[in-house]
């Protein structure tokens, strides 16, 4: 078991990685307290009878609400249920809410927390891959906007986090390759040394061996809390942790959040901010075409020739929350592992990168 501390200021806490987390022992700072547990559909029953188990035993009030997992749920008619929940149940300002499931699961439970009586705590038991190593670290909370993704949330820390490998054990394949768009993400922002080893360890973390796959959420997990904690409210290097995104989110948006997954779309756009690289900031060919071949290799079944409509594409960036003024924000790398924020791109070149996968 591995204890990753994320330590912003005002609000230290744990991020705890291992196998076999959801037991009492665990659940400890429930203990007495009022609890609402937010569950993901998608969680096989053997899970949520051990945590319904675990936190009846435990706490003084408890209750459970389900939501469907997907980005055309994740909006206000999902928070004003949970809402509603806490309120006829006569919660209080000092209970917590339990998130169990995926990244929406996880955005959804903070924000929840982060809006019942001026904010309540909560804490997370990412269950999938990509919810393990981004969505339930750092504080960001959020639903969607028929206009964008995420446009309405808020910054609310959780009190601790349990990122437990068990939990991927009935991930489908699509579901890994999403999780490991955000890993690779970390590598080519922050760590040459991690790309490498995940160029060189990749069909085993695929596979979901254990060691490996440990790792690799252990490091994601390090170097987004070390981001986090000298810059919680995304005011300069957090914005590194949104390179692909700016392309991703629009991507999403073109899709009606329903053709193209989160993963899959930042997978897409991390390789259109490298050809932006490319441009902009010198970013090797060499680097572009080993990146794309460790994309390429998490996202088997991902067909990235995709001719998208530019001006819709662009049209969908305008919206994006990462914009300063009218200039949105890009985050590009001048080699792997070296992220820079660039604000000043032209449509055209935005067009270029668009249409360089094609």
């Amino acid at each position: 078991m591995k204890k990753i501390e994320v330590g912003i200021k005002g609000n230290h806490y744990q991020v705890i990685v291992g196998s076999n987390l959801v037991n009492q022992e665990n659940l400890q700072i429930l203990k007495d307290k009022e609890v609402l547990l937010v569950l993901d559909q998608n969680i096989p029953p053997k899970f949520k009878d051990m945590m319904t188990k675990d936190l009846s035993g435990l706490s003084s009030k408890f209750h459970t609400i389900e939501i469907l997992p997907s980005e055309e749920n994740k909006n206000g008619v999902t928070l004003d249920k949970i809402h509603s929940k806490l309120i006829s149940k006569r919660y209080s300002r000092d209970c917590y809410l339990v998130g169990l499931g995926g990244g929406i699961t996880c955005d959804i439970t903070g924000f929840a927390a982060a809006t019942y009586q001026r904010g309540v705590n909560f804490i997370l038991f990412p269950s999938t891959l990509l919810s393990q190593v981004d969505a339930s670290v750092g504080g960001k909370t959020a639903i969607n906007h028929p206009q964008g993704k995420n446009m309405i949330g808020a910054f609310h820390q959780p009190k601790q986090v349990f990122t437990d490998v068990s939990l991927l054990s009935f991930l489908p394949d699509m579901e890994v390759s999403n999780g490991l768009s955000e890993v690779i993400k970390h590598a080519l922002i922050s760590d040459k040394e991690y790309f490498e080893w995940l160029e060189t360890n990749m069909e085993d973390i695929i596979s979901l061996e254990p060691k490996a796959l440990e790792r690799a959420i252990t490091r994601s997990i390090e170097i987004k809390a070390e981001i986090v904690a000298k810059d919680e409210k995304e005011k300069g290097i957090r914005k590194y942790l949104n390179f692909g995104h700016t392309f991703g989110h629009a991507i999403e948006l073109y899709g009606g959040f329903k053709e193209f997954s989160h993963g899959q779309s930042v997978a897409i756009g991390m390789l259109m901010a490298m050809k932006l690289s490319c441009i902009y900031e010198g970013f090797s060919e060499d680097d572009l075409i080993k990146s794309r071949d460790l994309i390429s290799k998490a996202n088997p079944n991902l067909n990235f020739k995709i001719n998208f409509e530019e001006k819709k594409l662009i049209k969908n960036m305008s919206v994006d929350k990462k914009r300063v003024g009218n200039n949105l924000t890009f985050i590009l790398l001048k080699e792997i592992g070296q992220a820079k924020i660039n604000t000043d791109i032209e449509e055209e070149d935005i067009a270029r990168a668009i249409h360089s996968l094609v």
